[in-house]
């Protein structure tokens, strides 16, 4: 059933006429009459007879008149509905991120995006390590240490960069290391390193750091999250490996910070899985959109 014939239908009951309907619906007064007399072929008799000037509903047309009332709210709620996302005034957006990028890149720019639009509900999932213990169809956009940390995406995602950062090496406050001007890679084989867990980005690139400089440092504490490094080394069992964004939030740990290997230290990139732009929805265009303009800490690569 063509839903403009129901309408047709409901404007003529509520309006009383056909001349009133028409100039409510700005047709012609044959074309709303064609569209009650289709209306009525379908159902079989007459929904409506003359009275007066105006016209009365045949009990045929009195029981139609509650479905096509319906209609009318369906539509109603589903235009609503489409405005509503449109103007981001509804609509979730769902964010699975590893442990460094949840703690210290995110919450910033979900705050200042939340602040913009109020009435989209933020849903996130940090500190994920094995990939494979999500569902992926169950997210929207995903936040990673490394291009290929995420297998299994769709074929309509793509992983591409989103910030760049600097690894830094910290050691605990009064390290016999941290009297000398010069430190190299070298300097830290004699020492207890603290490490990552094996699927950390940072981790990762770390020890290409020390592959690229032939150098295998012992494996002395490995463990899980940015913020157990910074407490073991606080605490003192070794040197360890942190963002630099890290640093940044805490200031509570006990900890120097140098950059190595000197001069230019342990860059590295975070990267972003996300939809291709006919598979966006509003929220998550919009939140893209602000990710490309935020001045809130690190600055996105542009391209």
């Amino acid at each position: 059933m063509e839903t403009e014939l129901l309408l047709t239908f409901l404007t003529v009951a509520k309006s009383g006429g056909i001349s009133a309907a028409a100039r409510i619906l700005h047709r012609s007064q044959p074309a709303v009459t064609e569209r009650l007399q289709k209306l009525s072929q379908m159902v079989g008799e007459p929904l409506t007879i003359r009275h007066g000037r105006g016209i009365q509903l045949t009990p045929a047309g009195e029981a139609l008149l509650t479905t096509a009332q319906r209609m009318r709210e369906v539509i109603d709620e589903f235009e609503d509905m489409i405005l509503r996302r449109q103007r981001l005034q509804s609509g979730v957006l769902r964010i699975a991120a590893t442990n460094t990028v949840a703690n210290y890149f995110l919450p910033e720019r979900l705050v200042a995006f939340q602040q913009q639009f109020p009435d989209v509900e933020i849903q996130l999932r940090g500190g994920v390590i094995d990939w494979e213990s999500i569902a992926l169809s169950d997210w929207d956009l995903f936040f990673l240490e490394g291009g290929l940390d995420l297998e299994g995406l769709p074929s309509y995602y793509s992983v591409t960069p989103w910030l760049d950062d600097e690894i830094m090496t910290i050691f605990p406050q009064g390290h016999a290391l941290l009297q000398r001007d010069v430190l190299n890679l070298e300097d830290l084989m004699a020492y207890p390193l603290i490490w990552r867990e094996s699927g950390s980005g940072i981790r990762r690139s770390v020890e290409k750091v020390f592959r690229d400089a032939r150098l295998t440092p012992r494996q002395s504490i490995e463990v899980t999250g940015v913020e157990a490094v910074g407490a073991a080394v606080d605490a003192g069992l070794g040197i360890g490996f942190v963002t630099a964004a890290a640093l940044l939030c805490r200031k509570d740990w006990r900890v120097q910070a140098r950059r190595l290997p000197a001069p230019l230290g342990i860059q590295w990139t975070l990267y972003m899985a996300r939809p291709q732009p006919a598979y966006q929805s509003h929220t998550i265009r919009a939140f893209l959109e602000f990710l490309e303009t935020s001045v809130v800490g690190l600055q996105p690569i542009v391209g």
